[in-house]
């Protein structure tokens, strides 16, 4: 049999043996369902209406204060109700079995239940100030457009400097929420391919796997079939999540010109990271016998990827700092910042390159490091392998 057709084979033998894992098909179930119910759920909380805040007047009431109440409530972009109640008593009554916000109590004192709103607090005071002056200025004998003159507020006008962008502000949110999903596939498949090499170390498999096939292609399998995998489990999310999105109904937000290049680079980037440390992975899994000993091994993979996700974090804050920038080029979170600073529209052109080549680049160079690891290490058992004997293992 050709080499890559037994390579094949693996990656399909490690494509089937996770997919049918319990652990993985309850946590993509649950993940797939709990992502396409968020749109449905925004669209309901979203197109709800609002309920209108219940004003009530007891004691003794200003004239015109009912008609003031609703003229504010406009100048307040609020929408209220006003209730009328004929003593004191019955008002707090109202007010604590929740039928009412507030009480305007005698022209001068509000009271609400448990804690007051300021905005609603504005509102009345508002509405009592205007009334009471319109009162004694008709008293006085002006007429209503003199009145208007005194009570009624100047317009302001409220512009500002740059207008937000609200498709912009949704592609960097779905690149953020994207690089989320990398930090967490690369992490989650990279550990994959560590188990699963200590799996067949520790119960002797490899041994009988070896017999037919050389170390390269026994990782090169694992790690295209676990990536296949994951590759597959990002579809599934990220289609979820761009049906959900179409469900939100969200406003002056293109979906599809959102969702469709969004979910391009998150796959994109997926498999460049995911290729440069699923390697790294195996090689660090493939020094260690027993399970138990395995987290340890894992720190170091999961110290050059956390910085990342830290740094995709300051990205989609400042896309355009010098940290985010930088690390935007370099090969170990090029994948987690780089789609960040692209949808934030802060990426030039030869930035884009410089991350791709050298995440390939570096992908190379930990392929063919991770392989002599992986071979010097793979069938010494018994205890943990440092990675300078596994190095020089490979070479005897």
């Amino acid at each position: 049999m050709k080499p890559w057709s037994q390579v094949a084979l693996l990656a399909k033998r490690e494509f089937l043996e996770r997919a049918r894992s319990k652990p993985f098909l309850i946590t993509m179930s649950l993940l797939t369902v709990a992502i396409l119910a968020i749109g449905p759920v925004i669209s309901m909380l979203s197109s709800g209406e609002s309920e209108a805040t219940k004003i009530g007047l007891a004691g003794e009431e200003l004239p015109g204060i009912e008609q003031e109440l609703y003229e504010q409530a406009v100048l307040f972009d609020m929408e209220i109700e006003v209730d009328r109640f004929s003593t004191r008593a019955e008002a707090e009554t109202a007010l604590t079995d929740g039928q009412v916000a507030v009480v305007l109590v005698d022209r001068t004192e509000i009271v609400f239940h448990t804690s007051g709103s300021s905005q609603v607090t504005g509102l009345i005071h508002n509405a009592v100030d205007t009334t009471l002056k319109t009162n004694a200025l008709t008293e006085l004998g002006l007429s209503d457009d003199e009145i208007a003159l005194v009570v009624e507020p100047v317009p302001v006008e409220v512009t500002t400097l740059e207008e937000q962008n609200a498709q912009e502000e949704a592609k960097r949110g779905a690149a953020f929420v994207g690089a989320i999903f990398l930090y967490i596939s690369i992490i989650m498949f990279g550990q994959f391919v560590a188990m699963g090499t200590v799996e067949e170390k520790q119960n002797r498999v490899v041994e009988v796997i070896l017999s037919r096939v050389r170390p390269w292609q026994v990782l090169v399998g694992k790690v295209l079939g676990i990536g296949l995998l994951g590759l597959m489990q990002l579809i599934v999310f990220a289609g979820a999540a761009y049906v959900s999105a179409q469900f939100a109904d969200l406003t002056d937000i293109d979906v599809a010109a959102i969702g469709l290049p969004v979910i391009a680079s998150l796959l994109f980037w997926f498999i460049l990271g995911y290729t440069f440390y699923a390697f790294l992975y195996a090689a660090v899994g493939s020094t260690v016998s027993r399970q138990e000993d395995l987290q340890g091994a894992l720190m170091l993979p999961i110290a050059l990827i956390l910085p990342g996700y830290l740094l995709a974090i300051f990205a989609a804050e400042d896309p355009d700092a010098l940290l985010p920038t930088v690390a935007s080029l370099l090969p170990p979170w090029a994948p987690f910042v780089m789609p960040v600073r692209i949808a934030a529209g802060s990426a030039q052109p030869w930035e884009v390159v410089v991350a791709v080549v050298g995440t390939v680049l570096g992908a190379i160079a930990l392929v063919w490091i991770g392989s002599r690891v992986y071979s010097g290490a793979l069938l010494r058992t018994g205890g943990k392998t440092s990675l300078r004997e596994a190095w020089k293992a490979a070479v005897e």
